[in-house]
């Protein structure tokens, strides 16, 4: 395939000119490139950027496909412009057993339309077994969303594996904090003081000693305190999630269990601080941390509300439009959420536009105007606390692996055709 009079995002700057795709690799970039047979693809100035490399999804499945599952997830995904998301492991059965590691890499390959990767969960007691699959990306909630952790279980899996992500906020702090709220009634925002800035923070500051002592790497999932930003060091790279980085806690206050999320939204302080962090490179990439419910799972009171926003078809309409709004650049973009999680994750074919990288490319309209609107999600959740929201910048072609996979709203690849990302032996 040739694409033909392309503005095209490279790490370099943006350059106007053509694509050459031979099988699923880019063969060449540059100007009026010369190709006979080949099909061709006239974008007529259109922007082209890296397949978005989401590194934290949840896409339930498993007892919980009313949720999400991996197809309608990964329809998402590529209406979205994401054709590889890295899945995180607290699924029902939660991902902590070989055995169950491997039912959803098999699953993955039956369902997904797009690349994939799956994140090992980490406990205590599993560490031997940690040690023994060697996966490849492995997760720790340090709020015992899959049961008993401490600080030395991220001491002892930061020692065995190579990549280790952290949900950090400290259970012994939200637990306290518990006890000090006598009822929260009707209001969300309480949310805010059961998971505090400093059940995060302290959670961070923890971790990122463990990582500088045994000279580490660890990567902080969801980042929104602006007080954890000031433990991060040489040996953290973290990430920051849309909604953290456009919504506050009011956000709770007029739309309850839709903008519930953990980490909660935190304060318009703490919104610029991310903001200044993401821009002078301390924040390495952004994620979706798309985490779908159904509207039954989201109904009841603040402590029963399920916590989660789907943000797989959000994240980038919603970039660019900051793009539009001169907030960010398209190279920064293309940074955060291409570029820096593909290297995070060691896909050495992911997240640019160079010859010999896989053809992941997604076409798209600068111009085009749009209002959030779930109900016409691909994810099975259909709410979402940026409905109504305009928008400038929207996902025109996806090209996965050279192969185009979403054109005009059409989805023109099946489930299977996604694979994993990264090579698995487990």
């Amino acid at each position: 395939m040739l694409i033909k009079n392309a503005k095209i995002a490279t790490p370099s700057g943006i350059i106007s000119g053509d694509i050459l795709i031979e099988g699923e690799k880019i063969a060449a970039v540059g100007k009026a490139i010369k190709a006979r047979g080949e099909e061709k693809l006239n974008l007529k100035g259109k922007l082209v950027i890296p397949g978005i490399v989401d590194m934290h999804v949840h896409m339930r499945d498993f007892t919980e496909k009313h949720k999400e599952d991996l197809t309608s997830g990964s329809r998402a995904a590529l209406a979205g412009g994401v054709t590889t998301f890295f899945e995180m492991p607290n699924t029902k059965p939660a991902i902590t057993t070989a055995s169950t590691y491997r039912r959803r890499l098999a699953l993955a390959n039956r369902k997904s339309l797009v690349d994939f990767g799956i994140y090992f969960g980490v406990t205590k007691e599993n560490l031997p077994e940690l040690a023994k699959l060697s996966p490849k990306v492995c997760k720790i909630y340090l709020d015992g969303t899959l049961g008993s952790v401490d600080y030395t279980t991220v001491e002892e899996a930061l020692k065995i594996a190579s990549f280790v992500a952290v949900h950090a906020e400290d259970r012994a702090t939200i637990a306290r904090n518990m006890k000090k709220i006598k009822s929260t009634g009707n209001d969300f925002t309480k949310h805010c003081e059961i998971r505090s800035p400093e059940a995060e923070s302290i959670a961070v500051e923890r971790v990122a000693q463990i990582a500088a002592r045994l000279k580490k790497r660890v990567h902080i999932c969801h980042i929104s305190a602006a007080k954890a930003l000031d433990y991060l060091n040489e040996h953290t790279t973290c990430e920051v999630t849309p909604h953290h980085l456009l919504l506050t806690r009011k956000a709770l206050a007029e739309m309850g269990s839709y903008a519930k999320t953990n980490p909660p939204l935190r304060s318009a302080g703490d919104v610029a601080a991310l903001w200044s962090a993401l821009k002078e490179g301390r924040i390495s990439c952004i994620a979706s941390d798309h985490a779908p419910h159904s509207l039954g799972d989201k109904d009841g009171s603040p402590l029963e509300a399920a916590s989660g926003i789907p943000n797989l078809e959000t994240m980038l309409p919603l970039l660019l439009t900051m793009v539009n709004r001169g907030r960010l650049s398209v190279s920064e973009l293309v940074k955060l959420c291409c570029e820096a999680p593909a290297k995070l994750l060691g896909l050495e074919n992911k997240g640019s536009i160079l010859p010999g990288k896989d053809a992941d490319l997604v076409v798209v309209d600068m111009r085009r105007e749009g209002v959030v609107s779930a109900e016409d999600f691909h994810s099975k959740a259909k709410y979402s606390p940026f409905e109504g929201w305009r928008l400038r910048g929207a996902v025109d072609t996806v090209l996965l692996r050279g192969e185009i996979a979403y054109q005009d709203e059409d989805f023109l690849v099946k489930p299977g055709y996604g694979k994993p990302a990264l090579t698995f032996s487990p």
